[in-house]
This record gives C-alpha cells, structure tokens and sequence, in this order.
C-alpha cells in the first residue's frame, strides 16, 4: 500500500509539470499567433506578397 501511495504522489507530480508544460506552451502559441497576426497586417499595409 505504502508503493501504491508513493507511485500515485509521482504520477501527480508528473501531471502537475505536464499541466505546467502545456500552459507554458498554449501561452506561447498564442504569444507567436498574435505577433504572426500583427506581421501578416504589417505585410498588408505595406502591399508587398
């Protein structure tokens, strides 16, 4: 019971870094969609392909 107890705390702390990891990453797709966005409007204005 004490390994169970113990594997269960490390698959948790696992989860957390994962979850950690993938906010990090959704945060930064969405960092790099706006200044892609903010780009391709600025690539617009000036009219060149």
């Amino acid at each position: 019971m004490q390994q169970i107890g113990m594997l269960n705390l490390r698959i948790n702390d696992m989860m957390t870094q994962l979850n950690t990891v993938m906010k990090t990453l959704v945060d930064e797709n969405s960092a790099l969609r706006k200044e892609n966005a903010e780009l391709k409007n600025k690539q617009s204005k000036t009219g060149k392909p």
